[in-house]
């Protein structure tokens, strides 16, 4: 796969210097060494329609493949709603447990008699019976929204490249991309790149079975 983008991409990339040590000024490395390349993502992604799956270059649908990566992004910017929003459930489901007796039978039946009680503290009994229809969505929206703030959260911790992590981060925070741009110290045009690079990256972590249906 990276040899098929070093051939089509890097030898007519005017910061390579191609020939017998085929250097990129812009990594600073042997183009052999290189890992990552906005230029390999934008190609893959917004030229071509192509991803990388198992070392091979495989075509998909362009149009849901940038309706996932619009998404991801907007899931980045709504982390801390996610967070909060997490929370705020989990109270509700420990109210619905204190309040529907049948779904107490139902968690002691399934986890033992620990699960039927609520995880918070200081609720009171609701004079409003939860439905367990209405429970059962909840938990399920709460498990969906923990997930996708764990799988960020897991992405961010492997970045290895710094200022790409900080981009990350502040997008989370809900930082704009001025500020961002300022912040890390690269231009507007530079900051568009990383988050690309970061948007596409993770939309493959997150959504691969969608962009690679099997």
């Amino acid at each position: 796969m990276k040899d098929k983008l070093i051939e089509r991409l890097c030898e007519k990339c005017p910061a390579t210097q191609w020939g017998k040590k085929s250097f990129c000024s812009v990594h600073n490395l042997h183009v052999g060494k290189i890992e990552t390349c906005p230029e390999w993502d934008k190609y893959l992604i917004e030229n071509q329609g192509l991803l990388e799956r198992d070392g091979q270059l495989a075509f998909l649908n362009l149009e849901p493949a940038l309706e996932i990566v619009q998404k991801v992004e907007e899931e980045i910017k709504g982390y801390r709603w996610m967070v909060k929003e997490v929370e705020r459930l989990r109270k509700e489901i420990d109210k619905a447990i204190i309040s529907n007796p049948a779904i107490q039978a139902k968690l002691v039946a399934t986890y033992g008699e620990a699960a039927g009680m609520p995880s918070g503290k200081g609720l009171r009994l609701s004079t409003l019976t939860t439905t367990e229809e209405r429970y059962e969505k909840q938990v399920e929206r709460m498990k969906s929204l923990e997930n996708k703030v764990r799988q960020i959260n897991i992405f961010a911790i492997s970045l290895g490249d710094s200022k790409h992590r900080t981009v990350l981060e502040c997008m989370m925070d809900g930082m704009r991309m001025n500020r961002i741009a300022l912040h890390v110290g690269v231009s507007r045009q530079r900051l568009n790149e990383i988050k690309r690079e970061i948007v596409n990256r993770l939309a493959v972590a997150m959504y691969g079975d969608e962009l690679f249906p099997s």
